[in-house]
């Protein structure tokens, strides 16, 4: 089982949607970490810690990151993804710009737009505007 950092995104206030909709593809791969990136975090890690797989919810407070800028919170996401084997965020704008920032800053490869979880390292994904799904498989020792 893989050890999970999933990225939360919010509004400030709620979570959004597609956090849980992530949540339950992360499940998939292991235990999951919740990590809410924010000024005021308490209400948003309320939230997150009562989404239904969620294993354990990590609240990164910092005034910078009240505002959901890529540039700001890939940093912080790098030095944390060192914990896990696969950190993953919602396929969304937001997470479309964060994690391949975050990934570089890793040194690390990024799958985006995961539709299926065949293993822990083999995942689909549309292309084509979705008219071809292909299989994608991350080399190990990365």
């Amino acid at each position: 089982m893989a050890k999970v950092l999933l990225i939360a995104e919010h509004d400030g206030t709620h979570l959004n949607v597609s956090t849980s909709r992530a949540l339950t593809c992360a499940a998939a791969l292991g235990e999951v970490d919740v990590a809410v990136f924010g000024a005021d975090t308490a209400g948003l890690g309320e939230q997150a810690a009562a989404l239904d797989g969620a294993a354990r919810v990590l609240r990164v407070e910092r005034p910078e990151n009240g505002t959901p800028l890529a540039a700001v919170l890939a940093p912080q996401v790098a030095a944390l993804a060192d914990a896990y084997d696969v950190v993953l965020a919602p396929s969304s704008t937001f997470g479309r710009d964060l994690l391949p920032r975050a990934a570089a800053l890793a040194g690390c490869p990024q799958v985006s737009d995961i539709m299926e979880i065949v293993d822990a390292r083999t995942f689909k994904r549309p292309t084509y505007a979705g008219n071809v799904i292909e299989t994608v498989r991350v080399p190990e020792g990365i």
